[in-house]
């Protein structure tokens, strides 16, 4: 996330593996929405990005003035994570 940015960034989702990640983040841009992606430190450590990595986790970031925009693309897109 860019620090010199005026924007308060919140947690959108928490997803299994870069791959999803960077795929919904996409989605999220294509719709006018910023996204950023937290990495896990298990895959930020290694450089590891991939689904198979066991606990491999990210996290959707999105302003906070666009976050129920963000979900709606979401539900849209049919995206079901599951219990968090």
């Amino acid at each position: 996330m860019n620090a010199s940015d005026d924007k308060v960034w919140v947690k959108l989702r928490t997803v299994e593996g870069d791959i999803t990640a960077e795929m919904l983040c996409q989605a999220l841009v294509n719709a006018d929405i910023p996204c950023e992606i937290k990495r896990s430190m298990l895959a930020s450590g290694l450089g590891a990005h991939s689904v198979s990595l066991a606990g491999n986790q990210a996290t959707l970031m999105v302003p906070e003035e666009k976050l129920d925009a963000a979900k709606a693309v979401l539900e849209a897109i049919d995206f079901e994570p599951g219990e968090e």
